[in-house]
């Protein structure tokens, strides 16, 4: 008998190493697992088999991948994942990409970049656990959770990391309490302090994975139980225009003649039983829904009459103009004193889950009309509820009761005279200015005036530390706002996008695929997401979405930015940009994926493409699946105004998927990115999948994780990284074109690497040919004759004919590569 001791503290690798020496050769020989002709180990495919449900995941993945598959690959599951058994592909990047730090590294031992991700994972977890605990209680564990006859492919983001797709509450119960166990192995790991650099890295990339697991199962739980738009349920004939845009944006878009409820935090659940109660009673015309922040995008996903009002980091100019008759609140991902700011401007605050401490009382127990009655007689400033029903009715009563009495102002901002009154009071001691995240020059504004004032208003984030640090107490942002609405800003505040539709589709990846793979003319498929916590924000992003759609990409966006994109307006066509393009998944669309968890379709889409491409099973599979997108699929993400523990761990949770992300403009308060050296040759190589020869490939992604400053900086960066070295002519073409264009026009010179990207006078745009051409012969060293390249210079400095170029750099148009030994298929 053998006596193995394990503790608490045990890898499971360990575990499992020890348990393979040590059990009998019988019981290894009967987990044999039989494919057609192809019999397959499971002690030899999954790291941890321990246990009949692993057991019968990974037999159910064998069946599906095929004896054709089997016998081409050797398989390998990472089923309920540790961070150590995606570690083959994790390798793989961080031995290409270095790691750098833009901030401390380690604090007493603790590594401050897992630290980050695993606090925004902890935040993503419990408003999942809070969401399905309720459904559960709501619905049924048996609930069935179906995306439509449109996904072939459901929940691939849990998927990949347990093996299994969740089919009803009770499977998202199994995927997220095996989230929170892996969250509690992370932070034990980082606490203990030990691990070399590459560990940390690699628990930090597993933290964005389970992040991404988290925000998945809430939006599949908002489509499947709470009637969220979902794209799945859909025909694709309907995709060019769903959901219609119709959705308004803005505060000139409220009609404060009636009750005005704005919702605030990041928990949908008080407006969906608010709207529930207000159907019931027929009120839709009666009563004006709003919603800032991340609530604000999932309003109207399933009530069409919700207006987007801002982003949560700008809430304050909501408050400052009065606009809320009741605000109910939730946790919210920025620090906001809402009980503050709504007794500024006499506003009732509904309070659930939400600490003030003791300013509240908790008044669940009693009866909604107790509540309103104490409330509105004894003008309290609000009340915490936990019964979701009673704050539903008791937000839409009390909002028509405060509107009925008229008790509130009915004007909250200041008069121009009262404007300048205020104004003359600044001493010009430039205190806001050394305080102000956006640089913005206030006392210069008071002193010129109104006008100066009101077009600060684009500008400003409204975090309001002017008015904390002003020595002569000087209520700055109700200057900026009041100015803004003598100008007309406020009343010019109204927009129109697209509600959130939820996933992508495999048939509008087939679409894609031609576009962007197989030989159409679009760069690649670009997705903004991110806060919308940076002055200009609302120019800059949809510049970036403008600029990629006009030339053919697929741009899609996800939280607050999405209202922010809606803010351009064309003047000459009179369209909003959501009316502009096409709501479909395919070359010059745009797309709304939704709120804060929708970015988990970011993902899962590109998963989709991997997947009608290579028919390669999705389940537990991560190193393959990210193996074949991050080498083929030209696809980028833009995380613009984030710098928050939730964003950082969704950016680690891309780079692990194989997406390139750019960060900026406030990027560089991130812990640490992964940059790639484009002139370190030994990094930039693939194996022939066929003959396993390692061959060099051009240098791309060039980066995975790679801070910005400036929108320019932001699209050129996002174009290069476009490239891939598996891409064919016409999207090599494409990408190279959408990098020499944009650089060009920001900078004023083409990229000093361009060159590198060529492998024939056929991928240079039309426009461009005769110019590249005499580049190429000029500054590089190349043979041209006419319009054809004749001889090319390799990295090497050796001139060579074309033919034995392509041989020796890139790898052959078409032919199966692969950057992991274990997937050469001539090694089985």
């Amino acid at each position: 008998m053998v006596f193995l001791y394990i503790s608490f503290w045990t890898k499971p690798s360990f575990v499992n190493k020890c348990l393979k020496e040590h059990l009998p050769m019988a019981e290894k020989k009967g987990r044999i697992v039989r494919v057609g002709d192809v019999g397959i180990n499971l002690d030899e495919v999954v790291g941890d088999i321990r246990g009949e449900e692993i057991e019968n995941i990974a037999t159910d993945i064998l069946h599906e991948m095929g004896e054709r598959r089997l016998k081409q690959w050797k398989p390998k599951l990472n089923i309920f994942a540790h961070a150590s058994d995606i570690a083959e592909w994790d390798n793989v990047l961080l031995n290409r990409y270095c790691t750098v730090y833009a901030n401390i590294k380690k604090v007493y031992g603790l590594d401050s970049g897992l630290q980050e991700a695993c606090k925004g994972l902890s935040r993503q977890l419990a408003l999942t656990r809070d969401l399905l605990d309720f459904s559960m209680k709501l619905f049924g564990r048996d609930k069935e959770i179906d995306l439509g006859r449109s996904i072939t492919y459901p929940t691939m983001n849990t998927s990949m990391l347990t093996g299994f797709y969740t089919k009803n509450l009770e499977d998202m119960d199994r995927a997220l309490s095996y989230a929170e166990s892996q969250l509690s192995e992370l932070l034990i790991s980082d606490y203990s302090g030990t691990g070399s650099e590459i560990e940390f890295t690699e628990k930090t990339l597993h933290a964005g994975s389970l992040t991404f697991l988290a925000m998945e199962i809430s939006e599949s739980i908002k489509m499947c139980c709470f009637d969220f738009f979902n794209a799945g349920k859909h025909p694709a004939t309907e995709y060019s225009d769903f959901p219609l845009a119709e959705t308004e944006v803005g505060i000139g878009a409220v009609d404060t003649t009636k009750p005005v409820v704005v919702f605030f935090g990041n928990n949908f659940l008080p407006a969906w039983f608010t709207i529930e109660h207000i159907r019931r009673e027929g009120l839709e015309d009666a009563i004006e829904i709003c919603g800032v922040g991340s609530v604000g995008h999932d309003i109207p996903r399933f009530y069409k009459r919700g207006r987007v009002l801002t982003s949560a980091i700008k809430a304050k100019k909501v408050f400052r103009t009065g606009i809320p008759d009741v605000v109910v609140v939730s946790d919210s991902c920025f620090e906001f004193d809402v009980l503050a700011e709504a007794k500024r401007v006499d506003a009732k605050v509904i309070a659930y889950r939400y600490k003030f401490g003791n300013e509240l009382e908790d008044r669940s127990e009693d009866s909604v009309d107790d509540i309103l009655n104490d409330v509105i007689e004894n003008d309290l400033p609000g009340v915490q509820l936990t019964n979701l029903e009673k704050a539903g009715e008791l937000t839409v009563k009390l909002a028509m009761e405060i509107k009925k009495k008229g008790k509130r102002k009915k004007n909250h901002l200041l008069s121009e005279n009262d404007i300048k009154e205020e104004a003359s009071r600044c001493k010009l001691c430039d205190t806001c200015f050394a305080i102000c995240p956006s640089r913005l020059v206030l006392s210069k504004a008071m002193k010129e005036g109104v006008k100066a004032l009101a077009d600060i208003y684009d500008d400003c984030v409204f975090c309001g530390e002017c008015e904390r640090a002003c020595p002569e107490g000087i209520p700055i942002v109700d200057l900026i706002i009041s100015a803004a609405s003598v100008a007309g800003k406020i009343r010019g505040d109204k927009y129109l996008m697209r509600a959130g539709r939820g996933p992508m589709s495999e048939l509008e990846w087939r679409d894609l695929t031609f576009g962007i793979i197989l030989g159409g003319n679009g760069p690649g498929m670009i997705n903004i997401i991110g806060c919308g916590n940076y002055p200009g924000s609302e120019r800059e992003v949809a510049d970036m979405a403008r600029y990629f759609l006009e030339r053919n990409a697929l741009v899609t966006v996800s939280g607050c930015v999405a209202a922010d994109v809606a803010k351009y307006f064309d003047a000459e066509e009179k369209k909003y940009l959501f009316e502009q393009y096409i709501a479909a998944g395919v070359l010059k669309g745009l797309v709304n994926f939704g709120g804060c968890t929708a970015i988990s379709h970011v993902p899962s889409a590109v998963y989709r493409g991997a997947l009608v491409g290579s028919g390669y099973v999705p389940k537990a599979n991560w190193t393959q699946i990210a193996d074949y997108l991050y080498a083929r699929l030209p696809v980028v993400v833009i995380m613009w105004g984030a710098g928050t523990e939730e964003m950082y761990s969704v950016a680690s949770g891309l780079v692990r998927s194989g997406i390139p992300v750019v960060v900026g403009p406030s990027g560089f308060k991130f812990k640490r990115y992964l940059m790639g050296d484009k002139y370190d040759r030994s990094k930039w190589w693939m194996y022939d999948g066929i003959t396993g020869e390692k061959k060099e490939v051009e240098p791309c992604p060039t980066h995975m994780l790679v801070p910005v400053e400036t929108k320019e900086e932001a699209i050129a960066m996002s174009a290069k990284l476009l490239h891939r070295p598996l891409a064919l002519r016409d999207p090599r073409l494409a990408s190279l074109e959408a990098e020499n264009e944009a650089h060009k026009d920001f900078f004023g010179e083409y990229p000093d690497d361009w060159h590198l990207y060529v492998r024939s006078e056929q991928e240079l745009h039309v426009m461009r040919k005769a110019e590249l051409l005499r580049k190429l012969e000029k500054e590089h060293g190349w043979e041209v004759e006419g319009m054809r390249i004749k001889r090319a210079r390799h990295r090497s400095g050796e001139l060579m004919d074309m033919e034995e170029y392509n041989k020796k750099y890139g790898i052959q148009l078409g032919r199966y590569s692969t950057l992991v030994p274990r997937l050469i298929t001539s090694r089985l």
